[in-house]
């Protein structure tokens, strides 16, 4: 791989890192940020959201997903294995004075992990939840707060006994998660609420507080994201006897439910998957109230792919 450099000396490390093979997302003065490249290695599975960024002054990047973190100069090395290209990233920070970037700094700390420390975000502006139809009561009864300096969703890891894990903190195209590498797969969202037997499954936490004023006879858990790990798999079997399958109506959302439906085990009153064939919304919190009630007591034995 060679280094685009400029005419001055310096280099758009955002086209390094595109060389690299880095989907990147976003890129601003200060931080560039895409999905994570080492992220596979690391946990099996690629980066479904973007939660790796870079300090494009520093060059030092981080996984607030997985919690992998390093170098410009050590995750070039990692994904090419190529000498040559180490040489040209070091001619690039003599030659721009950013010597720097080889640091091995890491990251500032991570803020500490207790409700005291939650309780510093804001509550969520009412504009924000008007815009997702979402009752302000049961936003804050789910915990979900907002971050005013990065304008983002605040959103409560919890554990099934209630201890506060972590939080993630979500906007559109970007994902924090604290404290880096929190095993948010070790959890469902709204799982320390649980009381019924009937659950709706869905991959986004506001889905479930969407839902909390719509259904009366189910409850709906997240697994924040379209992956669903064999951890949560397992809360879900242990906490309700009926389970309606409700991953969002898009490719990703497919392949999870394909997943599920060869992994899940038994669930004594049975699974059931949601029908969107009424609908054209992504997920249920694009559904009106009559649309997610509709769906759910609709719901089949078997996946609509397969009809």
């Amino acid at each position: 791989m060679k280094v685009a450099m400029t005419a001055t000396g310096t280099t758009d490390l955002q086209h390094v890192l595109i060389d690299l093979g880095v989907e990147v997302t976003r890129a601003g003065e200060r931080e560039i940020s895409g999905r994570c490249p080492v992220h596979l290695v690391r946990t099996g599975h690629v980066d479904r959201s973007p939660s790796w960024s870079m300090n494009a002054e520093t060059g030092l990047w981080i996984c607030y997903s997985c919690g992998a973190r390093g170098t410009l100069v050590g995750l070039i090395s990692e994904l090419t294995g190529d000498e040559a290209s180490l040489i040209d990233v070091h001619s690039f920070l003599i030659n721009s004075s950013l010597q720097r970037l080889e640091r091995e700094d890491l990251p500032e700390p991570e803020p500490e992990v207790d409700w005291l420390s939650y309780s510093r975000f804001s509550e969520v502006p009412a504009s924000y939840l008007y815009n997702r139809n979402l009752d302000a009561n049961a936003t804050r009864k789910h915990g979900v707060r907002w971050d005013t300096e990065t304008k983002a969703w605040v959103i409560p890891i919890v554990s099934p006994m209630g201890e506060l894990m972590g939080w993630q903190s979500k906007k559109v195209d970007w994902v924090r998660n604290y404290p880096i590498g929190v095993k948010k797969s070790h959890t469902l969202f709204g799982i320390e609420k649980f009381v019924g037997t009937t659950a709706v499954l869905v991959e986004s936490p506001l889905d479930v507080v969407r839902m909390s004023t719509v259904l009366e006879d189910a409850q709906g858990l997240a697994t924040f994201g379209a992956f669903v790990s064999t951890e949560q798999i397992k809360l879900l079997n242990s906490v309700a006897s009926r389970v309606v399958i409700a991953m969002d109506n898009d490719e990703a959302g497919l392949k999870a439910n394909k997943t599920l439906f060869k992994t899940l085990p038994r669930f004594d009153k049975g699974i059931l998957w949601l029908n969107y064939k009424d609908t054209n919304a992504k997920d249920i919190g694009d559904m009106t109230d009559e649309e997610i009630t509709h769906a759910v007591e609709t719901a089949t034995a078997i996946p609509g792919w397969l009809l």
